[in-house]
């Protein structure tokens, strides 16, 4: 993508992008105002180096209109901060590359992985009043031969008085993260841990699907990764087999949808397409499957996942 030079000036030594030229590339800003103001929220809480890249204006909250301009950093800091951010990453480099400005991050991170963190924190620290779990964070963190992009200590107390401590690691994975290359060294990565650090519960999160599980844990108020509720959801759906072999039908797939049998109910939302909808999460996983009017797959295939 690139910025044509109607859509981009300089003013004073500021460069700045048209709002008319944002309104039109930008995904799901038919009511640009209301995504202004959405977004202008999460963007309050970024850390002071980003907000003191920002306008007054726009820290104050006062927006150009349609035909206005945006300064080129508050674009940045609109784009990243932004509601499906991952459908903004070819904009953010277009007005980078044109406008020369960036936004500041921590070594080793991208902007986005550093908006995707600032939003874990607080949700985290929000856990305490509902589950009594306390969270340390520690970004960065070198694990053997590796640096993770963030270690999670859950601590929570035993009926008997004790401390309970957990582990997690939260692997943010962007757009490169799908390249041939990555996937390997993420599974290699991934083997890794699993052999040699078994106590350590590894997440990876996409970044298209950030807010998706965001949302997830924000309503189980634990940390579990999206796929462990995608099985969740199936071995609600299955009819109860002892063979080797799991089977959901139209009948059986209800009680997936129903809050009363499975806590991850809310992650499905098509309940007029049960099976088309479970058919898609197991692609979703990778798991190989057959199809029709009801579905068949392997039980081994959940053994990795679940609750």
């Amino acid at each position: 993508m690139q910025i044509p030079d109607s859509a981009f000036r300089i003013v004073a030594g500021t460069p700045q992008v048209s709002v008319a030229f944002l309104r039109d590339k930008v995904p799901a800003t038919k009511r640009f105002s209301q995504w202004m103001q959405r977004t202008h929220s999460k963007l309050c809480q970024a850390p002071p180096e980003i907000l003191k890249c920002c306008s007054d204006e726009l820290i104050c909250g006062r927006f150009p209109g349609p035909t206005g301009w945006l300064d080129a950093s508050d674009a940045l800091a609109l784009l990243t901060y932004s509601i499906y951010s991952s459908r903004n990453t070819h904009l953010v480099a277009a007005i980078k590359e044109k406008a020369g400005v960036t936004l500041p991050v921590a070594n080793h991170e991208s902007t986005f992985a550093g908006q995707f963190f600032d939003a874990l924190s607080p949700l985290l620290a929000s856990f305490w009043r509902d589950t009594r779990r306390y969270y340390e964070i520690q970004r960065e963190k070198v694990i053997g031969p590796y640096r993770v992009d963030s270690l999670i200590v859950e601590k929570s107390s035993n009926t008997d008085g004790s401390t309970i401590i957990r582990h997690y690691v939260i692997e943010f994975d962007e757009k490169a993260h799908k390249s041939k290359r990555y996937r390997f060294n993420d599974l290699k990565r991934d083997r890794w841990f699993r052999k040699n650090c078994p106590e350590i519960k590894l997440i990876r999160v996409r970044h298209e699907e950030q807010e998706l599980w965001l949302e997830a844990i924000s309503q189980l108020r634990m940390l579990k990764s999206l796929e462990d509720c995608y099985v969740h959801c199936l071995r609600t759906a299955c009819e109860p087999l002892q063979s080797s072999e799991l089977l959901i039908t139209s009948q059986s797939s209800q009680s997936a949808y129903e809050s009363e049998h499975n806590i991850c109910w809310f992650m499905l939302k098509r309940p007029k397409q049960r099976l088309r909808e479970l058919k898609e999460l197991l692609e979703r996983l990778g798991i190989p499957c057959q199809g029709g009017r009801t579905i068949r797959f392997k039980r081994a295939c959940l053994r990795r996942y679940g609750f």
